[in-house]
């Protein structure tokens, strides 16, 4: 088995291996993070080259956690790995949320009494997180952003400048070059970092809830995922910051991630505003539909939100009660089991380094002074 450490990393020099000496498969757990095609060549490519101490090239399963993605496919095609997907942060969040299960901050909802309507985390906004300054410019341009709690910074801890990263996304995703400058000019009034809490800086705080208790004090959370651009299911913790602390919720994220999320149980909030946002597999006119529904919840009073919130508890109880449910967990984990069973069932024969497939891997085994065994 290998996987990588830190929580996290994502480079060839974190990959750790666990090796009994056996002839098994090869389990590579790319289960933390999303898999991006290029990005991730070098690390697959290092993993694919793995060999026993026969000289064969293990067969190779790729634990991870998108259930449908085109990059995920175009790697599995490219490196032969056999698939095994799972929902890696279900694990994930039971395990560093469990303890809100009894927090008595998370007043109970006909307790609450609301200052902002909004509430949105945005720590990192470069790569293909730009889309979260995009996200902030229409709040801004829409005279949204006092009316929520929302943190931003215009130098990205990881990525570096806002402007930087988001003229980048004119040649990475074909925006239009007008639009994205008229982001950069709106982002430049606010010329300073927001921050929900009016800290200096804009932590991690991926394994709690983070500001709680402005959570508690605003209506909605506009939940900005990792993935957004491409064509893949994949959703982390953040998900599941709103339904522990019963909030209600928008997704910013890839297509069909809702849907994703009711599959294991977890309802949602078309009853009270259009939800077909989900569907929409242009990402920028997904964004925009978000952000309408944002616009016209800030239309609506304090009060009116309140009561909005008692009509929807139906949903926010069972979101909170589903979540803490050994069942959900259950299913969850019954879910690895039996698509691990069906990865096993379809790995290919081991492959001989004898073979002309691999001759710099046989070369490289041939250096080692080792006699290479005939195909088994």
């Amino acid at each position: 088995m290998t996987y990588l450490h830190p929580f996290g990393a994502t480079q060839p020099e974190n990959l750790e291996i666990v090796d009994n000496g056996g002839f098994g498969p090869l389990l590579f757990c790319y289960d933390q993070e999303p898999i991006i095609e290029n990005f991730n060549d070098n690390l697959f490519h290092t993993s694919w080259q793995m060999v026993d101490d026969y000289g064969n090239v293990k067969p190779s399963i790729l634990l991870n956690t998108e259930r449908h993605s085109v990059a995920k496919n175009k790697i599995l095609e490219k490196y032969r790995f056999v698939d095994c997907n799972y929902f890696f942060h279900a694990f994930a969040a039971a395990d560093w949320y469990r303890g809100y299960r009894y927090c008595t901050s998370i007043y109970p909802l006909h307790q609450r009494k609301f200052k902002k309507k909004f509430i949105t985390f945005n720590r990192l906004t470069g790569g293909a997180r730009s889309y979260r300054s995009i996200l902030v410019a229409e709040l801004v341009k829409k005279n949204l952003l006092n009316q929520g709690y929302v943190s931003y910074s215009l130098n990205c801890p990881q990525y570096g400048r806002y402007d930087n990263n988001l003229y980048d996304l004119v040649k990475q995703y074909q925006l239009p070059y007008d639009y994205i400058q008229e982001c950069v000019t709106t982002l430049n009034s606010l010329k300073r970092k927001l921050n929900i809490d009016n800290s200096n800086e804009i932590r991690n705080d991926s394994q709690t809830l983070g500001a709680l208790s402005y959570m508690i004090d605003s209506f909605l959370h506009v939940v900005t995922e990792t993935c957004f651009w491409e064509e893949k299911t994949h959703l982390t913790e953040k998900i599941f910051k709103p339904i522990v602390a019963k909030q209600p919720f928008v997704l910013l994220g890839c297509a069909n991630n809702l849907e994703y999320l009711r599959s294991y149980g977890f309802k949602t909030f078309d009853q009270f505003w259009d939800e077909s946002y989900d569907t929409i597999e242009d990402p920028m006119h997904r964004l925009q539909a978000v952000v309408n529904i944002v616009e016209n919840i800030c239309a609506m009073s304090l009060n009116e939100l309140y009561i909005l919130q008692q009509k929807m508890s139906e949903i926010l109880e069972h979101n909170y009660n589903w979540f803490y449910n050994q069942e959900f967990i259950d299913n969850c984990w019954k879910e690895l089991k039996d698509n691990l069973k069906s990865a096993i069932a379809q790995l290919p024969p081991r492959i001989s380094l004898e073979t002309p497939l691999q001759p710099y891997l046989y070369n490289l085994y041939k250096n080692k002074e080792k006699k290479c065994p005939t195909d088994i």
